[in-house]
């Protein structure tokens, strides 16, 4: 663009047409034409506005009166051409000249008055500059508004399309891993836990997940299971990661962060497919069409996908045990279909409606005493969604159902046959301003409400929950270096009966417009899922004639208590070099009341005066311990850091390493006697390199690396349920992909290994102590688009 400022057009021209073949945005297409049109040279120009207004920008109107404008000039500019004359055709020939005579003289021309010459035509509008970097990274997740991550309130992560497409990975919690101070366990092929800076776990509840900005938390269990989203990875166009606390924005259960997987938009990209295939029955299939009219786009994708276990923990030969009446090597297998489309009104008005559906078999762990656990179960949504400069507003409306079973159990037991079904209408709506000159202001307030309809076999009590909530955050800019964020929100817990606040306040200095310094104090919490709050399941024991009885824990009436943590973050960011660049971050949290599950407790002679145990004829067994869930009764202090870079070294090369610490302590009672929590890495440390060519060829190599763990884990004995620990190694893991595009990059061939040293160890990978060992995979996959 400075070339074209300083009217070096050709120059300019060839910068920016490079810029867009590598990467194509409309805004760079807009300044070609511009650019074109400044230098004279129309039918480009014209051609270019053309491409421009096909992609549907807000500014689409305006646009078109710049391009019939510049028909206009087009079309006189042909007709004032000059045409060169044609001479009269010669029928006669030459007329003979006889001998002695003279010619004659040619007759003189008469001179015509000259002509007045006309002005010249002014020059053609062509619009202001698009002079924003259109490749610049951007976040909304942050502050529910589009920024810079050198804005953002808290520190932050972006996984982009680049990264999703050269690592040949498939899975979206795979992805994460990349990200420093994620915790990703992979326990089987359809059970992966996320967790961010420690407390992961099975069934892992710690990160709130978005899709578009629409939660898809697991309200009966707290979780998310990835395999049950309606879109695949290539349907993504990058996934926002928030590290910290995000209650004071998001509500409950934005706990430890946020994750946004924001899709491509309907109308954007092109059409096309892409299939694979691998070893141990592994597939992958993914199809989609995007188009628009006019002022309406729409988008609809379809995918299958299907992972088998690693390794199976029980031998299907025993006859001791009774098995589930299902494959047991699939990990997950899953369809899905996904149908979304947007309408524009002017230019900051949209309407997004769209809706999709997904099927899986799952193979999951419990936590507790149901260990391994195979949850067949669909899951769907319908989402309405309103944006416009100063209102935006979205409803939804989702429903999981299935069934759920123990994978095995002793013959004379059973296998838990349930059927869990979950409804959640959810809507909100935003007000945004922006006002004051010198210290100006960015206010957004926000109200929502989300009713929860939940019915499973293992529940008692409530079975519908009414929230409510409330938050206001204001974006303080004092002149250009200094801008400070605070947020807040109310939440309405049904089940506490109470409101629970949550807070975050940021301040941020940026001594460049490249870098930026960041303070942060948060507060957040998680409330219990309605299985830790309302959980009544006999639990059949080794013992013969033995029952466990899994309360909600309270029998004095009282309830559990929030999961609480603050958060204290200081950061920095620094893009200031088209080389490279680079963000260190120090944290503490203080983290109490964490919700796990209770020391058995046995029935006592006031028990059964109470009525409480004695035979339950459901399960023809005695109830012989109680249990259920409880507030843990230590406090733990997290202190740690992450430090990030990537290095663009040449074009199409790309470097990119990150560390994580991660230390914890516990405050304890002297009456508390919980286990040391060892469960978090204290050292994990990612790197990869992307690559590239013109030639077609592009991969990536990526390499992790996560210390030892010591894993305290509750388990069924014939004394109760009790404390065991186990030491998880330190582990490597070395994925890497290569790829060869072709036929005008319309079409690609690749292949992807995951764990390329899993079969070179005598002792597999395992993530968790009930996990299965995890060892190397190979796909190979088809890509086109048109």
């Amino acid at each position: 663009m400075q070339l074209v400022q300083n009217k070096r057009y050709a120059e300019g021209i060839a910068e920016l047409e490079k810029a867009n073949e590598i990467l194509p945005h409309p805004n760079v297409v807009f300044n070609i034409a511009r650019a074109h049109a400044e230098a004279g040279e129309l039918e480009p120009a014209v051609a270019s506005y053309k491409e421009y207004i096909a992609s549907n920008p807000p500014d689409r109107v305006e646009v078109e009166l710049v391009l019939a404008q510049l028909e206009d000039r087009l079309a006189a500019q042909k007709v004032a051409e000059p045409k060169a004359p044609t001479p009269a055709p010669d029928l006669t020939g030459p007329t003979p000249i006889a001998p002695g005579d003279v010619p004659a003289p040619p007759k003189p021309v008469e001179a015509k008055p000259a002509e007045p010459q006309k002005p010249a035509a002014p020059a053609p509008f062509v619009g202001e500059a698009r002079t924003e970097d259109v490749y610049e990274e951007t976040i909304i997740t942050a502050s529910r508004g589009k920024q810079s991550p050198l804005d953002a309130p808290s520190s932050t992560t972006i996984i982009t399309q680049q990264d999703i497409r050269l690592s040949g990975i498939t899975r979206i919690p795979e992805l994460l891993r990349r990200v420093a101070g994620m915790d990703v366990m992979q326990i089987t092929g359809g059970d992966t836990n996320v967790s961010m800076r420690g407390f992961n776990s099975r069934l892992a509840n710690k990160i709130l997940v978005l899709v578009n900005g629409r939660s898809v938390y697991n309200d009966i269990l707290g979780s998310t299971f990835w395999e049950l989203l309606s879109v695949d990875v290539d349907q993504i166009e990058r996934i926002e990661i928030i590290r910290g606390p995000g209650s004071a924005l998001y509500g409950a259960n934005a706990f430890a962060g946020v994750i946004n997987i924001i899709t491509i938009a309907p109308g954007e990209g092109k059409p096309g497919l892409r299939v694979g295939y691998g070893d141990q029955q592994q597939a992958y299939g993914s199809v989609w069409a995007t188009g628009r009219q006019g002022d309406i786009g729409y988008r609809i994708s379809a995918g299958y996908t299907r992972y088998p276990k690693w390794t199976r923990e029980i031998d299907g030969g025993r006859t001791d045990l009774l098995f589930a009446p299902v494959n047991q090597f699939t990990g997950a297998e899953s369809q899905r279909i996904d149908i979304r489309t947007s309408k524009r009104f002017g230019k900051d008005m949209s309407l997004d409606i769209g809706g999709g559906y997904a099927n899986s078999k799952l193979d999951v762990y419990g936590i507790g005493p149901l260990n391994e656990y195979n949850f067949d179960a669909a899951n769907g949504d319908i989402t309405v969604d309103f944006k416009s400069k100063n209102f935006n507003a979205r409803t939804y409306f989702t429903r999981l159902s299935g069934t759920g079973q123990a994978a095995y159990d002793y013959i004379g037991h059973t296998l838990y046959t349930s059927h869990p079904r979950q409804n959640v209408f959810n809507t909100e709506a935003e007000f945004v301003g922006t006002f004051g000159e010198q210290i100006s202001h960015d206010v957004h307030f926000g109200l929502g409400y989300r009713l929860k309809d939940v019915s499973w076999e293992y529940l008692r009590g409530n079975d519908i929950e009414h929230h409510a909530s409330t938050y206001v955050q204001d974006s303080v800019h004092f002149g250009k270096h200094f801008n400070i964020v605070g947020s807040g929100r109310l939440d309405y817990v049904p089940y506490l009966k109470k409101i629970v606040p949550s807070a975050r306040a940021s301040v941020i200095y940026k001594p460049t417009d490249r870098q930026a310094f960041r303070l942060v104090g948060a507060s957040a919490f998680r409330s219990p899922s309605f299985l830790e709050a309302y959980v009544g399941l006999p639990i059949m024991l080794t013992v013969p004639g033995a029952l466990y009885y899994s309360g909600n824990g309270r029998e004095d009436g009282s309830r559990l208590q929030p999961e609480q943590i603050i958060s204290a973050e200081i950061g920095y960011l620094n893009q200031q070099s088209d080389l490279f660049e680079f963000d260190v971050t120090a944290y503490y949290q203080r983290v109490t009341d964490l919700i796990a599950v209770q020391d058995n407790r046995n029935v006592t002679l006031s028990d059964r005066q109470h009525g409480l145990g004695g035979y339950d004829p459901s399960a023809g067994r005695y109830t012989a311990t109680f249990g259920g869930f409880t507030n843990q009764c230590d406090t733990h202090n997290v202190g740690g850091g992450e430090l990030g870079a990537r290095i663009y070294p040449v074009e199409g090369l790309d470097v990119f390493a990150n560390y994580a610490l991660n230390v914890s302590t516990q405050d304890k009672p002297a009456s508390c006697l919980i286990p040391e929590d060892k469960r978090t890495s204290r050292h994990k440390v990612n790197a990869g390199i992307q690559v590239r060519t013109k030639m077609g060829l592009n991969g990536e190599v990526t390499w992790h690396y996560q210390s030892a763990q010591v894993w305290q884990e509750k388990i069924a004995t014939p004394d109760g349920i009790v404390y065991q620990q186990f030491d998880v190694r330190a582990y490597m893991l070395l994925n890497a992909r290569l790829g060869y595009r072709f036929y005008k990059d319309k079409a690609e061939i690749s292949g992807t290994v995951f764990n390329i040293l899993g079969d070179s160890d005598s002792d597999p990978l395992q993530m968790h102590p009930y996990g299965n060992r995890i060892g190397r995979r190979f796909m190979a996959f088809f890509t086109y688009s048109l």
